[in-house]
């Protein structure tokens, strides 16, 4: 069967490749003959598209995004990104006002590569969102255009009679009416939705998530694969406790204590337990690097030499090979406790956004190892109870990861049907 992934992000953004290519193995191991191309989520114009997926495209076929990502080449300004939206509000807006005339006015209105998109979207026995994107929005304008403008591409699937399955993502929160009700006819028209945790349901009721369509399982990229990873990536003392972190900005209003947390975290894990800590850079196209190297700062010197920071850039499946030589992890990026775990390695997950760690980590009965506060003191209390209960999380962690994934590929059984 042919699966067609849209959405597809970034090489640099290591969760979202771990998602990709969990989903890819997972379905091969779930349909030998599986044929799978990726959409990006960057237009052939943007410069992000050539450039974002040289590592997936050794893998799959990637495609433009049909309505990408709002840059204009490499141009981001606020003029740009409003003339790409009312362009691509047009465009689809014509599409959808002459159906019948559709295949006479698509090569006006759409470019050659974009029309090949089309083509694989009309050839696919499934449409895939594929885990990572969040459907949300926050309570500004600017956020609800962006919603408006991510379902674009869901649309366009619609009307092409696609079946058009949503696969291990988060849904809300989603603020405004005219929001809400396009989310609830996403759910409504999707062949089926797959929330990859339960909280969502709980956290936002008034979005119809507990409809007949929806159901419920884990974050896709516990499954990466990492056995043709080569060994002895980064040095290791494996005679010593090692702690892996990973750090991003925040909010400049919780700035101040989230660096102070982090800072207190790692001298407590070196002065108990004698830990060296290793600091890793999980999204680099974003400022981990950056306040990773402002927290070493911030160190008094006798810390620092148990201290290492990795700029390197690692692929996903290298990072995940890399944390399981760790005996703990602490990590802000959500996806970076996801690939430790994978390895079973007892994490502490720090939220900086919606309901997705305590979500995932309720799945494994773990939620108080999410941290939803910054505060050094209940950091150093959660390490400490990481530390005590290692052997037990670890039987937990491999217990629940042969059941997940059992249950996503019985899941599979039923979601891709031969048709």
């Amino acid at each position: 069967m042919k699966y067609t992934l849209i959405n597809c992000y970034s090489d640099n953004n290591k969760g979202d490749s771990g998602i990709i290519l969990s989903t890819v193995e997972l379905l091969k191991e779930f349909d030998s003959n599986a044929d799978i191309v990726g959409v990006s989520t960057y237009n052939f114009s943007d410069n992000f598209f050539h450039t974002e997926h040289e590592f997936l495209k050794s893998k799959i076929s990637v495609l433009p995004s049909i309505f990408g990502e709002l840059n204009i080449g490499s141009k981001k300004g606020i003029i740009h990104k409003n003339i790409r939206f009312f362009y691509d509000s047009i465009r689809l807006f014509v599409f959808l006002a002459f159906p019948k005339s559709w295949k006479k006015i698509k090569t006006l209105i759409f470019s050659k590569e974009e029309n090949e998109t089309i083509k694989r979207l009309e050839l696919s026995d499934y449409v895939i969102s594929k885990g990572g994107s969040f459907i949300c929005n926050e309570n500004d304008i600017r956020e609800k255009i962006a919603l408006v403008r991510f379902i674009y591409i869901f649309i366009l699937a619609f009307k092409l009679d696609c079946k058009v399955v949503i696969l291990c993502q988060s849904i809300g929160p989603v603020y405004g009416k005219l929001s809400i009700k396009i989310i609830n006819y996403l759910i409504a028209k999707c062949e089926i939705v797959v929330l990859r945790e339960k909280v969502c349901i709980d956290e936002y009721p008034y979005l119809n998530l507990k409809a007949s369509n929806v159901v419920v399982t884990n974050d896709i990229a516990f499954y990466l694969d990492t056995k043709n990873v080569a060994p002895n990536l980064i040095p290791i003392d494996n005679e010593a406790v090692n702690v892996g972190f990973t750090i991003k900005g925040v909010s400049k209003k919780s700035s101040k204590a989230y660096l102070t947390m982090m800072v207190d975290g790692i001298k407590h894990c070196v002065d108990k337990y004698g830990a060296i800590v290793h600091i890793f850079p999980h999204v680099t196209i974003d400022n981990d690097v950056e306040v990773s190297y402002q927290v070493h700062k911030m160190l008094d010197d006798k810390y620092k030499s148990k201290v290492f920071l990795y700029n390197e850039d690692y692929n996903a499946p290298e990072l995940k090979s890399i944390y399981s030589s760790m005996n703990y992890f602490v990590g802000t990026r959500l996806h970076s406790t996801i690939f430790a775990m994978g390895e079973f390695v007892p994490s502490i997950c720090i939220s900086y956004h919606g309901t997705k760690s305590a979500g995932i980590f309720a799945n494994y009965g773990l939620e108080r190892y999410s941290l939803t506060e910054y505060s050094s003191e209940n950091l150093i209390q959660k390490l400490d109870d990481l530390v005590i209960n290692k052997d037990e999380i670890v039987s937990i962690i491999k217990q629940k990861h042969i059941f997940f994934k059992n249950e996503h590929l019985n899941l599979f059984k039923r979601i891709f049907r031969r048709l």
